[in-house]
């Protein structure tokens, strides 16, 4: 068993060695690095203070600590201030050989004893110590990768332990061989050593060398600003780490003084050097243990807020040892610590808390520590020793200690928040302050926008206006009512009329008969009805006319008004009509009738939408859930949820669900919740509900629900959490422990397939459900953590680099508590990669099955496949024909990127085709909505009568007119019998609104063809281009509009709102999406000429016109104008990918940024949205090809 468990360890360690070797590489070339800086720095102290030591007295040891402390104050400064200006690895080139030689110069001072070189050695090799281990550490961090630093930073230390180590013992050897003056000479030969390591690494992680960026990158306002503020502005916990710093380098002065005057009294000579070899030694050995044993664990378990507090709590504890018992063997335990804690667990935190600091605030944070703020904290440790040796006696220093140990301290814990604060700092975001704020509609400024908004030409700005004044009960529309009435938009007629309908104000009849005669016949019908309203004799007539209209529409509207505001001889009236368009078999009449039961609203009349919910038309079934939601009676509840199921009429039918009161729906809804097929809509439906009741029901069934129910149960999640804030904190971590678990088993069960033959998509499979559990984990955390804060470390982890992952790490380990903090500490510090494991105590086939028993379809069918193929088991005609069109599917160019479980939902929804030899597939001008693929025969392409070339198994054509339904460019007959898959339009979009992944390839395969359009663009005719890119801009231009200064929160958000409803991507959000974005968004102002983006610069940001105009071109070629209400960035919101054009502000322009992850979210909720965005980028390509 033990030697089972050693071979796993063994091979564990082989595995992660070979995953990554460059890592590693570099880690044991800086262990050697360091073991050098420190064996000679332990050397070259030793002989310094031994050969000082023994030809000067206390007094002289008092009065050196502030010489040393003002030549090290301006070592560090110098060093702050001019080492930025040089290469970090050209400055260490020159440096280390120059110590060398100075090094040498003074051995030759020393054997003249020439008595000044021994005061002069003493401080200066602690100066070139100091550099030496400043210039290490920089480099190291510069090197390292920065997620991987918490795990291997403890075997570069150990390194320096080890070097004190060797270096201690062989002291004691070398002194009574060569004489304590030549340890000179071993001195400034491991600083050469050392440079040899420089160089090897330098050539062995020459590309990973952080200060070398790889892309540049757009700089933000943020990090803009920050680069403008000072040192404690952009590094918030500096300052508690100086205090800290300061107070133990005080503290650790004063104890080196009290153990050298012990030592002194006690020893001397050869005797010393000895002595002080062997402490070197023996501590580094107890060091060693604690870095390899000990150090490690208390930073994984505890983090690294806690460990920075240990050792300040071990120096207290020395320094009353020395008070209560002043002999040398507690100086050397005291001295000891220093060693032991010091030089391990708090060298290494102290490492660690700079690493979250950006790289140009780094090098200087640690100079100002290493530098100033330490050698400060001596040079005021000496002036205090010189008034107060003369004062207290060695041991009575312990006072002062103790007081200095507890300022550090508190220092200590106040890092924590400041830390946490840089650390948060420098996650992705996203996005402004996402603080949810109120429209504020009574202020009169933001009114009278809305005043001014409902005479605009613009659609959806004045109906949006409209709509949200008409919410005000406080304001009075009335005496607006007779322009809107007279509307130019007929749009705009019908809602004001709905008004009238709905408060039957005083002397609007006139109006209202005249509108009765207007040729529209919506806004005919609605007149209709609004006049109705008003119930008067004299209109019944009028009314009842309306039954024999030409239109069925203005027929159904005269029986509503009728049955609904006439009574009993309303009814006698309509009731003819009404039976004889219920038995009607028109469509037309059908859709009216539907809408018909919601204008009546009498709940007894609820019986024949049953039948309508039914019907075969989808405009039927849709006007029929229009009035079931006006009823909501509850007979209508279990035939509304099976609309679900239906992507046009879903939207609707959630609508309708939501009506219910919350005590009617929620009981009813439950049990659908387990069933697969309608289960995965009702999240939708539970957040639209949005109580607690809705809340907690969805959330509780989260662990029975498969995997893709749980990603839906969590998006409703965590969008209602912003509106209902409890939820069970102790369940969430119960989820997040199970999802971490499942993560482990996949990858356990996983590694056991890797490498093996036809075992590529299964491995490709786990990766994804891995992936899929990690979203998951953190989207659990986002419901009792902040929200922005988890996604931020989320993006961090699973997209930033080493720096941006070993923050988000970080942000964890701060944030989290108890079991819960560990185990998310060693999946994130995890590989993501799954590694073939061959030690495994269970058969493949045991490994299949449990993989094959987790609930994922697409697992199961491809375990299934490989069990036929592989294993001889019985075939699946049904499983054999999805492989072969899944196979199919990888070789259309449009898929290309998609994952084999999105082919496998396409290939389920293709439709097979069998066409003769010579008959036309498609005709060239057609309107085309469908992809063909071919699966068996051969057929020919044409063009006016032309062959332009031949199509075989596993072509395609219609790629664009899938997406467009555009016209046809060419003709494709078949040369011989034809055997076809067909996908449709509306089927593939269907598709894209349930799975977003597909979407999400899709829309990153558009941008990627239309960015290399732009660039191959770049010798293509200019006219074309210009022409393609200036009908997208010329359907965006909207009349300018100047807006005032000064304006207030509410302004501001509903001048945003105005500006998105222009945008043509946004048409289908309803009001309070509008409002919730609108807050979201963030307003930057460009001057005349300034640019806003740069081709190839990276972008995850898209921008709408508020005012002003810009210019897209690339270099001076200039492809497109756009005014107000234009937006452009899309590309680089669907795939983060570098900008297509340069986009630079013509005018004054006042501009919105729509972050990635705000513009995916409206796309994933309206399938319209979606549609929408597919079509303009599309269409964009359309016009470049």
């Amino acid at each position: 068993m033990s030697r089972m468990m050693f071979s796993k360890t063994y091979q564990s360690f082989l595995l992660k060695f070979a995953e990554d070797k460059q890592e590693y590489g570099k880690v044991f070339l800086l262990f050697a690095y360091l073991f050098c800086v420190v064996s000679a720095s332990t050397i070259g102290r030793t002989a310094a203070d031994t050969l000082f030591l023994s030809r000067f007295d206390n007094s002289y040891l008092s009065l050196m600590y502030l010489p040393q402390a003002l030549v090290m104050i301006m070592a560090g400064i110098l060093f702050q201030r001019y080492s930025p200006k040089v290469r970090l690895e050209s400055l260490m080139k020159i440096l280390i050989p120059l110590i060398s030689v100075l090094v040498l110069v003074s051995r030759f001072g020393v054997g003249l004893e020439l008595r000044w070189v021994f005061p002069v050695i003493y401080i200066g090799y602690d100066v070139f110590n100091f550099l030496m281990i400043v210039c290490f550490w920089q480099f190291a961090t510069s090197v390292m990768n920065q997620r991987k630093a918490k795990q291997m930073i403890g075997i570069v230390g150990s390194g320096g332990i080890t070097g004190g180590i060797l270096s201690g013992f062989g002291l004691k050897a070398l002194v009574p061989l060569v004489g304590t003056a030549n340890l000179i000479y071993f001195y400034a030969g491991l600083q050469l050593l050392g440079l040899v390591a420089v160089y090897l690494i330098l050539s062995f992680a020459k590309e990973t060398i952080e200060a070398k960026p790889a892309q540049p990158r757009t700089t933000t306002a943020k990090q803009a600003v920050q680069r403008k503020s000072g040192l404690f502005a952009s590094v918030p916990h500096l300052k508690y780490v100086a205090i800290l710093s300061a107070a133990l380098v005080l503290s650790l002065t004063l104890i080196d003084y009290q153990f050298k005057v012990i030592l002194r009294g006690t020893l001397q000579n050869e005797a010393l050097a000895g002595f002080m070899g062997s402490f070197y030694g023996f501590s580094g050995l107890i060091a060693l243990f604690v870095q390899l044993f000990i150090s490690s664990r208390i930073l994984t378990r505890f983090g690294v807020m806690t460990a920075l507090l240990v050792f300040p709590i071990t120096l207290i504890a020395g320094s009353f040892g020395i008070l209560v018992l002043p002999v040398l063997a507690m100086a050397v335990i005291v001295k000891g610590s220093d060693k032991v804690v010091g030089d391990t667990l708090y060298s290494s935190v102290s490492q660690l808390v700079m690493f979250p600091v950006p790289l140009e605030w780094r090098g200087r944070a640690k100079s100002f520590l290493d530098g100033i703020v330490r050698n400060g904290a001596k040079g005021l440790a000496a002036i205090c020793l010189l008034i107060v040796t003369r004062l207290l006696a060695p041991e009575q220093l312990s006072y002062i200690v103790l007081v200095l140990l507890v300022i550090g301290i508190v220092a200590g814990v106040k890092v924590k928040k400041a830390y946490l604060h840089t650390l948060l700092s420098n996650l992705k975001t996203g996005g402004d302050d996402l603080q949810k704020v109120e429209l504020n509609l009574m202020d009169p400024a933001s009114r009278q926008i809305l005043i001014d908004a409902l005479s605009s030409s613009d659609n959806q700005q004045a109906l949006y206006a409209f709509g949200l004044m008409r919410e005000m009960d406080s304001f009075d529309l009335t005496p607006h009512l007779e322009g809107l009435l007279h509307h130019s938009i007929p749009e705009m007629c019908i809602e004001a009329l709905a008004y009238v309908e709905q408060k039957v104000p005083d002397g609007f009849e006139p109006i209202l008969q005249s509108l009765v005669a207007t040729e529209n016949n919506q806004v005919k019908a609605k007149a209709i009805l609004a006049l109705a309203a008003y119930a008067k004799e004299e209109y019944v007539d009028e009314i009842t006319v309306h039954l024999e209209d030409q239109s069925v529409e203005v027929q159904a509207a005269a029986i509503a008004g009728l049955v609904k505001y006439y009574s009993i001889e309303g009814m006698f009236r309509a009731v003819g009509k009404l039976k004889q368009m219920m038995e009607s078999g028109q469509e037309e009449e059908r859709i009216s009738m539907a809408a018909l039961f919601g204008q009546i609203r009498v709940k007894n009349f609820y019986k024949p939408l049953i039948s309508l919910l039914q019907d075969s038309s989808p405009q039927v079934r849709i006007r029929a859930l229009e009035s079931a939601a006006i009823l909501h009676v509850p007979p209508l509840i279990e035939p509304i949820i099976a609309m679900l199921k239906d992507s046009q009429t879903r939207r609707y039918a959630t609508q309708a669900l939501v009506a219910y009161d919350e005590q009617d729906i929620l009981p009813q809804l439950a049990p659908y919740l387990k069933q697969r097929e309608i289960g995965l809509y009702l999240p939708a439906v539970f957040e639209r509900i949005a109580t607690q009741s809705a809340f907690d029901m969805l959330f509780d069934c989260y662990e029975a629900a498969n995997y893709d129910m749980r990603d839906r149960i969590l998006e409703s999640l965590l969008r209602l959490h912003k509106r209902l804030p409890f939820v069970d904190s102790h369940k969430v971590e119960t989820y997040i422990l199970h999802e971490l678990k499942l993560h482990e088993q996949f990858a356990e069960h996983g590694a056991s397939i890797v490498g093996i033959e036809g075992c590529a998509d299964i491995e490709n499979i786990i990766r994804e459900i891995r992936t899929a559990i990690s979203q998951r984990i953190f989207q659990l955390l986002s419901l009792i953590y902040e929200e922005k804060t988890m996604q931020a470390v989320y993006i961090d982890w699973s997209e930033g680099d080493s720096r941006q992952q070993a923050n988000a790490e970080e942000v964890i380990d701060q944030t989290l508590r108890g079991s819960l903090r560990t185990e998310m500490t060693t999946f994130m510090s995890g590989s993501s990669v799954v590694a073939r494991n061959s030690v495994t105590d269970m058969p493949l086939s045991e490994h299949l099955n449990w993989l094959s028993a987790q609930g994922d379809d697409w697992l199961k069918q491809a375990i299934q496949h490989l069990n036929v193929s592989k294993l001889g088991t019985s075939p699946n005609e049904d499983l054999a024909d999805l492989m072969n069109r899944v196979h199919l599917l990888r070789h259309v160019s449009l898929f290309q990127g998609m994952t084999s479980r999105d082919l496998s939902v396409i290939a389920r929804r293709l439709h097979k085709l069998s066409v003769q030899k010579g008959a036309v597939i498609i005709q060239e001008g057609d309107v085309g909505d469908s992809l063909m693929i071919m699966d068996g025969g051969q057929a020919g392409v044409y063009r006016n009568g032309q062959l332009l070339g031949e199509l075989k198994r596993g072509d395609c054509f219609g790629e664009m007119a899938i997406l467009t339904q555009g016209a046809r460019t060419a003709t494709i007959r078949a040369e011989e019998d034809v055997l076809l898959w067909r996908l449709d339009s509306s089927v593939f979009y269907d598709m894209m609104f349930d799975q977003t992944s597909i979407a999400v390839e899709m829309m990153k395969l558009l941008s990627r063809r239309l960015r290399s359009e732009l660039e191959r663009g770049q010798s293509a005719d200019k006219s074309e281009l210009e022409q393609g890119h200036l009908e997208v801009a010329a359907a965006l231009q909207m009349p300018e509009t100047r807006l005032r200064e000064g304006l207030t929160k509410d302004e501001v958000i509903l001048r945003r709102i105005l500006v998105l409803q222009k945008i043509d991507l946004f048409v289908h959000l309803a009001p309070e999406d509008f409002l919730w974005l609108a807050q979201r968004v963030e307003e930057v102002s460009y001057q005349p000429g300034e640019v806003i983006c740069r081709a190839g610069d990276f972008g995850d940001t898209m921008y709408g016109i508020i005012e002003g105009s810009v210019r897209v071109h690339r270099g001076s070629e200039e492809y497109a104008v756009l005014q107000e209400g234009a937006f452009f960035g899309e590309m680089a919101i669907i795939d983060s990918g570098p900008r297509s054009a340069d986009c630079t502000a013509k005018e004054a322009a006042v501009l919105l940024q729509l972050h990635r992850d705000l513009v995916l979210t409206f796309c994933f909720q309206n399938i319209d949205v979606l549609r929408s965005m597919m079509r303009v980028i599309a269409d964009r390509l359309r016009g470049m090809v």
